[in-house]
């Protein structure tokens, strides 16, 4: 019979295969559908003072026709002798003008760098569009036109087209949950299985007998292979949480994404350089914050069997947990290098040591110490 434990990790297993599943599904879909009823055109060159045409077939007057146009990069050249506006985006004013199948001007707009807009058309036939390059240098641009489904006539998102994604990613961290509950579940199942360290106690005093316990410290080696173990484990799991959320618009405008000026210079305007990190850093404290202070275990140690614990090999609660898990989230490489110079007798880097706290290697039987604090420290 199965343990409860291992029920539940079954349960995560098939919620997470469904949240992908049911995210690939919908991102095949969308992709199909999208390049189907999409116009898409890069790298069009536009002189000063001309334009250029396309036109899309539209056969269902009903849906919002969308239109989005990207000035990619200044064609202009540079300048002898000069170093700077090459490459760069025009400061161009262009106009964009649609025109329905009888002449009729269905939107008009100045812009210089982006533009986005989505209207209703009046009749079926083919639209075309005409941008204008009204500024002294050419300019390179791409465009989009077609229908959007998951765009409304006043250019809000439609949270019923993308239910397939949403429903997919809240399987994926149910999933990701349900992992976490059931690794808990057989921890404290595991315990109660053991037998209990006890203490022992002399008939003719009220002093307790005290016996010398020996805390065998894990080794450095074993320690970095079960960090690997949760670096690999938090990665996967971040990283399919965006790919499930980003997939369908990577491929949906792929090609404005393609190494130029613009690209380069859109990567810079989502923020500082620092911000992936402390995002990801923080996800990580929180991860090993969790796990060591309810059973001093992350996925990565049990598997390696070893544990955080105090200096007398009892469990720690969450303060420790966070002060000590810092360090390994934000400063790892100084944290462990300063451990070896300073704290090699314990084998604790300097957050173990602020802390209070070390790392074990366990018996097979081993639970809390809670004997005593004469204890005498081995390495492993």
């Amino acid at each position: 019979m199965l343990h409860r434990g291992y029920i539940i990790l079954i349960i995560s297993a098939a919620l997470l295969i469904s949240g992908i599943i049911i995210s690939a599904l919908w991102a095949g879909s969308f992709a199909k559908t999208f390049l189907r009823e999409n116009t898409i055109l890069s790298g069009i060159s536009i002189r000063p003072s001309t334009s250029v045409n396309t036109s899309i077939q539209i056969t269902d007057a009903s849906r919002p026709l969308s239109l989005a146009i990207n000035v990619e990069r200044d064609n202009g050249g540079t300048p002898s002798g000069s170093t700077s506006g090459g490459g760069q985006i025009s400061n161009n004013t262009l106009r964009e003008t649609v025109r329905n199948p009888n002449g009729f001007i269905m939107t008009s707009n100045d812009f210089t760098k982006q533009f986005f807009t989505t209207f209703k058309p009046d009749t079926m036939g083919k639209y075309t569009i005409t941008v204008y390059n009204l500024g002294n240098s050419p300019v390179s641009i791409g465009v989009l036109v077609g229908s959007l489904p998951f765009v409304g006539t006043t250019n809000q998102v439609n949270i019923n087209f993308l239910g397939g994604i949403i429903a997919g990613v809240f399987l994926i961290i149910a999933g990701i949950i349900v992992v976490i509950a059931g690794v808990i579940v057989l921890a404290l199942d595991r315990r109660r299985g053991l037998p209990k360290t006890q203490t022992t106690f002399s008939r003719s005093s009220t002093t307790t007998t005290t016996k010398t316990e020996k805390i065998v410290l894990a080794n450095w080696i074993d320690r970095f292979i079960a960090w690997l173990i949760d670096f690999i484990i938090v990665s996967i799991g971040l990283g399919i949480i965006f790919a499930v959320i980003s997939l369908p618009f990577w491929i949906a405008f792929s090609h404005w994404f393609d190494g130029s000026t613009y690209m380069n210079m859109a990567s810079r305007n989502i923020g500082p350089p620092w911000l992936p990190y402390i995002i990801s850093s923080i996800v990580f404290m929180a991860y090993w914050t969790y796990f060591e202070s309810t059973t001093g275990q992350s996925i990565g140690k049990r598997v390696l069997h070893l544990r955080t614990t105090d200096l007398d090999g009892k469990s720690i609660d969450l303060k420790i947990a966070a002060i000590e898990s810092l360090g390994k989230a934000f400063l790892l490489p100084i944290d462990v290098l300063l451990g070896w110079i300073f704290t090699n007798d314990k084998r604790q880097r300097m957050f173990n040591r602020v802390s209070d706290s070390i790392v074990v290697k366990l018996k097979d039987t081993q639970e809390d110490l809670d004997v005593s604090k004469n204890v005498t420290y081995l390495k492993d």
